[in-house]
Order: structure tokens, then C-alpha cells, then sequence
């Protein structure tokens, strides 16, 4: 078998196909790696139909040029430090050169395909570098993978492309933390009273993500019996007023830190409702993070989410463009039954199943049926 042994992969001998998926870090055991646990959790699903995969750095594509060849399928997700760099002359060669291994990778047979997990990049160095190397991507790929039918939509419209995309929803997140806590120690855990209502935040910390309003909003709330819990690391690109910012509010407690991943289980069993005060998206692991543990979303009617959490009772929906709709949306969160809206969760957490994410992703691969039963 032709691969490189000193990568992490899921460990499949006799492989029906091999794949080097991009990925940072460049591992699918998140749990030692601190990674997003989405490609550990679809690359053991997909060992169980034998293909193998290799989690790639997605800083280069030398592989692409190397004898023999040593995967059928490149897969890859966000792209950007393939081609970006702060001095403008390396990143012309950098892009031309992420368009010249592309078309290297066609002539040679690679499968290319992407998962377009958002639009185009919410921080970038040039984002006219971003939208030409997602053309050439898209103009190349063999599939393009979409989280949801408003995704391919916007595919559609932006970049022209309409055929061989797949919709593909993102994985449940509930078999890949621990969910042993319960709401007593996790609240004493942040030092919160076990009798509050608890609005959280989770995530890293991005501009786009709108932390500082849901503050700003939370703080004009009156109650005693209130709290707001943010949890999450500032992302290195974040240049917000949280740097610095000074809240008054006692109410609000903050952890601006990596959450480690035997924490996940303390945030999600210490909030009553999740806070996706997004101003911008198109996916969200935190909301289907949310989901695989039962708690319900506050979220903007943005991107994917709407189709993410269904019209029941699972979350708290309003209008990004509506300046009270958050104010509206956190009043009415108090006042759900909340045992119904979890159940609700964990209903749609259910059909976010990785044994049928996996099924369309080797059709998407260009592995038959036939392939993986014999």
C-alpha cells in the first residue's frame, strides 16, 4: 500500500480508496490534537467502508507532485493559507502556483473536492486572492459539497456552479465530548448560583461572530437571577474591543481561553440556552454542537442554521437585520419550556448521523457501492 506512515490517518489496511484530507492541525484524533473533531468523526465513519484517510497540512500540496500517486481524492475545506502571505509578490506566486497543482492534480487523476464550509473567508489579507482561488477551485473541483440546500444556493449565484454539488450536512458533534457533567457542578464550576438562568456563548472569538452586541444586549436586561457565560478563545485575527474592553456587569462571566475538551461538557451543562448572536455565517459547529447535547440555539436566521435546527422547538430564531430582534429573541428564551425545547434538540442532533453523512461522501468520492462491499 503507497502512503506516508508518519501521517495521522484512520488506520484502514487494504484501503478501496485513499484520500488526503486538508486539515488544521494535520490530525484526526482531536482529542490529543485540540483540533475541530469534524474530520476525525467522518474519517472513522468512512474506515468502516474501508477507505482510508490521511489528515493532510493544509499549508501545501507537495504530495500532489510526487511518484507514485499516493491517493485517489484530495478533499479539501478552508483554503486560504495555501495561498495567502503578507508580502503581495509571494502571494501572486503563491496563488498561481495553488492553481497550476490543481490543474497538476487533474492531469494526474486525482478526485478534487471541496466542502465549501463558508462563503468566502471572514478574515483575509486580499480578498480578491480569496475569490480567484475559490473560482479556480470551483472551476476544478470534481464535487463540491454544500452543508445545506441555501449553501448550493449561494454556490449557484455567486460562482456559477450548479452541477455535481452535493448537499451534505455536518455531523453530529454528541459522541465527541465528554457529557458526564451535571448542571449542579457545572455551574459551580463557573462560579455561578444553581437557581439562575444562564444565557452562553461558545466558540472562538471573530468578529463576524458578534460577541460584543450579545454583552451590549444582555447587559440592558434586568435580573438579579441572570448570568451570560462566554467561553472561548479570542481568535488570533480578532482586533474587537474585547481585547480590552472592560465589563461592568457582574453578571457577565468570562473565560477568554481555549476551552479544553473535557470543559465542552461544563459550558453545555451550565447554560440553559446557547447564544449564536452571528452577524455573519454560513455553518456553525458551535450550533451543532449544541444540538448533540440538547440545548436550545438563540441564533439570527442566517446561512445554515435555519435548515440546522428545523421550525421546532429547538431555537430561538430573529432577524439579523431587525436592530431589537436579539433583545426579543434573549426576553423570549426565558419563557420556553425548556425540557421541550431540549428534547427538540436532541431530535434533529439525531439526523445529523454520520453513517449517512459518510454514505454521500463516498458518492461524492467516486466510491461505488459495489467498491466498498466487496
Amino acid at each position: 500500500m503507497r502512503c506516508i506512515m508518519s501521517l495521522e490517518s484512520n488506520g484502514v489496511k487494504n484501503p478501496i480508496g485513499r484520500v488526503a484530507f486538508l486539515w488544521s492541525p494535520p490530525s484526526l484524533h482531536w482529542r490529543s490534537s485540540g483540533a475541530n473533531p469534524y474530520a476525525g468523526l467522518l474519517a472513522e465513519e468512512l474506515a468502516g467502508h474501508g477507505v482510508r484517510v490521511d489528515a493532510r497540512s493544509d499549508t501545501n500540496l507537495r504530495f500532489v507532485w510526487t511518484f507514485p500517486r499516493s491517493y485517489d481524492v484530495i478533499h479539501f475545506n478552508w483554503i486560504p493559507r495555501l495561498y495567502e502571505h503578507r508580502h503581495p509578490v509571494v502571494a501572486m506566486f503563491r496563488l498561481l502556483a495553488f492553481g497550476f497543482t490543481l490543474l497538476w492534480a487533474r492531469v494526474r487523476g486525482f478526485r478534487i473536492v471541496w466542502t465549501m464550509h463558508n462563503v468566502v473567508p471572514h478574515e483575509q489579507l486580499r480578498p480578491s486572492y480569496g475569490l480567484l482561488a475559490r473560482r479556480i477551485l470551483i472551476a476544478l473541483a470534481d464535487v463540491v459539497i454544500c452543508h445545506c440546500e441555501y449553501a448550493r444556493q449561494v454556490l449557484g449565484r455567486k460562482f456559477g456552479r450548479v452541477e455535481r454539488v452535493e448537499v451534505i450536512p455536518h455531523g453530529s458533534f454528541a459522541k465527541a465530548y465528554p457529557r458526564d457533567a451535571t448542571k449542579a457542578e457545572a455551574r459551580r464550576a463557573f462560579d455561578m448560583p444553581n437557581d439562575v438562568f444562564v444565557y452562553g456563548y461558545f466558540g472562538n472569538i471573530r468578529s463576524y461572530k458578534g460577541v460584543e452586541h450579545l454583552i451590549d444586549e444582555f447587559s440592558t436586561m434586568e435580573g438579579g437571577d441572570l448570568r451570560l457565560l462566554i467561553a472561548g478563545a479570542l481568535h488570533a485575527n480578532y482586533d474587537g474591543p474585547l481585547r480590552s474592553l472592560t465589563i461592568d456587569d457582574p453578571r457577565v462571566i468570562t473565560h477568554l481561553r481555549h476551552i479544553a475538551d473535557e470543559e465542552v461538557q461544563l459550558v453545555m451543562a451550565a447554560v440553559d440556552v446557547l447564544v449564536l448572536p452571528f452577524v455573519d455565517t454560513l455553518t456553525s459547529g458551535s450550533a451543532v454542537l449544541a444540538l448533540g447535547y440538547g440545548t436550545p440555539i438563540v441564533m439570527p436566521c442566517l446561512g445554515c442554521l435555519p435548515e440546522l435546527v428545523g421550525t421546532g422547538a429547538a431555537a430561538i430564531s430573529y432577524d439579523p437585520d431587525d436592530p431589537t430582534g436579539l433583545q426579543r429573541a434573549l426576553k423570549e428564551a426565558r419563557v420556553i419550556d425548556i425540557d421541550a425545547a431540549r428534547t427538540a434538540a436532541l431530535e434533529r442532533d439525531r439526523l445529523l448521523n454520520w453513517s449517512m453523512i459518510a454514505n454521500r461522501t463516498l458518492a461524492a468520492y467516486g466510491f461505488t457501492k459495489m467498491d466498498y462491499e466487496s
